[in-house]
């Protein structure tokens, strides 16, 4: 499995370009070469973004964007920003609150069926991303699960591992269940603060223990681990880092 950056992590660093490009450096800079775009406004040229990728030797491995806004919008922006980023995988999140009912679930998963036939058209893997609420029951089975057994059989899961941690879902058996239909995963650490509050943490400073879950990854035939942290108590950089160090020492690959 390889080391890669969920870029929605630094969204607030990405709304121009001179920021983004500054950004993308010291990305880079910590090691990283695999990263998941994330957050960029769609005003921000395409080519530019390419520019600063190829510039900082960073390689885009998905892009991913929320429904409806991205996909609902506008479905051919969100792909012609993945081909031209060189992304082989797209992703999606959310489904959206008012699909509260088996019945409407079955009318998005329609929707999203059209979206992810696109996108294998246009030469990329289309994967959808649950939230933590995706994780809740639908007349006695998860959300998410019922949405992907829906969707065809080419649509992958990207798999929030602490999306599950807090919906209280046990992860490894989703791994299981989704080994090969799974190359993408995203972790983020959190803790408890003295105060009670819960604080999302650079992997490896929180509460998880990630071995067991990194084993189940490697065992479902994950090929990117993304780390990912949208909340800090320090620099975000700094945190990256952190997380950085944290999976090389446990032996994941950066190239």
């Amino acid at each position: 499995m390889k080391i890669g950056y969920q870029l929605s992590s630094i969204a607030p660093y990405l709304t121009e370009p001179e920021s983004l490009a500054k950004s993308f450096r010291k990305i880079s800079g910590i090691g990283y070469r695999f990263v998941q775009l994330q957050g960029i406004p769609s005003e921000i040229d395409d080519q530019f973004i390419v520019d600063v990728l190829t510039e900082e030797n960073l390689d885009c491995v998905a892009t991913q964007e929320d429904y409806p806004l991205g996909f609902g919008e506008d479905p051919k922006r969100a792909i012609s920003r993945a081909i031209k980023c060189g992304a082989r995988y797209l992703c999606c999140a959310l489904i959206p609150r008012e699909v509260d009912s088996v019945k409407r679930l079955e009318q998005f998963a329609e929707e999203l069926s059209n979206i992810a036939e696109n996108v294998r058209d246009a030469g990329l893997i289309f994967a959808f991303h649950p939230i933590a609420p995706d994780f809740r029951e639908m007349e006695g089975k998860p959300v998410f699960d019922r949405l992907m057994a829906l969707l065809p059989e080419h649509v992958q899961l990207t798999f929030c591992v602490h999306a599950a941690f807090a919906s209280g879902t046990n992860p490894l058996p989703i791994f299981k269940k989704y080994a090969g239909r799974m190359d993408l995963v995203h972790l983020k650490d959190d803790a408890t603060m003295p105060d009670g509050s819960r604080h999302l943490m650079p992997l490896g400073r929180g509460t998880q223990i990630w071995a067991p879950i990194l084993q189940a990854a490697q065992e479902a035939g994950v090929k990117y681990i993304f780390a990912e942290q949208e909340r800090w108590l320090k620099d975000a950089f700094e945190c990256a880092e952190e997380s950085y160090r944290y999976l090389k020492g446990l032996g994941l690959a950066n190239t």
